[in-house]
């Protein structure tokens, strides 16, 4: 499992998570935010997570450039 820590800043931004993790529907991830985790493809899912927690994006694997890029806005300062 690779995880990954994102942010939000408000209920907009995780729509823009959503549609960003949207554009690769074969990569098997999820959202953990909090004791909750949901499938990251699922725009009810996202939306239902409390952007005030830490929020974490779980893959099956290590992402490789073209995802670490898509997702790059997303990424604290500190992990880009």
């Amino acid at each position: 499992m690779f995880t990954l820590p994102i942010s939000a800043i408000n209920k907009n931004g995780l729509i823009d998570i959503f549609e960003t993790l949207a554009q690769f529907p074969n990569m098997m991830m999820m959202i953990k935010s909090g004791e909750y985790t949901v499938d990251a493809h699922s725009l009810i899912g996202v939306f239902s997570l409390d952007i005030n927690k830490p929020i974490e994006l779980l893959l099956d694997s290590e992402p490789d450039e073209e995802f670490k890029n898509a997702i790059s806005r997303f990424l604290p300062a500190t992990i880009h």
